[in-house]
């Protein structure tokens, strides 16, 4: 039987300057679909959806966080740790960066 291999997704916050940059990332790296509608809750749908074993690790320093991105960069982490919390195909990590 063929062991199952995690996609791991590293995304830091001070490299993410845009609401857009941030999903268009996540777009490419967690290969979501073409109607993927670049939101905290379309990406809600999206990591609900995971069947194949998926791992994100966030770093983030706020003082590093571009100006208006702190709020939503905090949104972003609490949305992944829910779908983490239920969805047991995806883990996630923080780390201090």
């Amino acid at each position: 039987m063929d062991e199952l291999v995690t996609r791991n997704v590293r995304i830091i916050g001070a490299r993410c300057s845009s609401q857009q940059e941030l999903h268009g990332y996540l777009k490419k790296k967690l290969g979501l679909p073409d109607y993927y509608g670049e939101s905290l809750s379309a990406l809600a749908d999206c990591l609900s959806e995971l069947c194949e074993p998926t791992h994100i690790a966030i770093c983030l320093n706020e003082d590093d966080l571009e100006p208006g991105m702190q709020a939503y960069m905090i949104r972003f982490v609490q949305t992944c740790a829910r779908e983490a919390f239920v969805n047991e195909s995806l883990t996630l990590s923080i780390e201090h960066w």
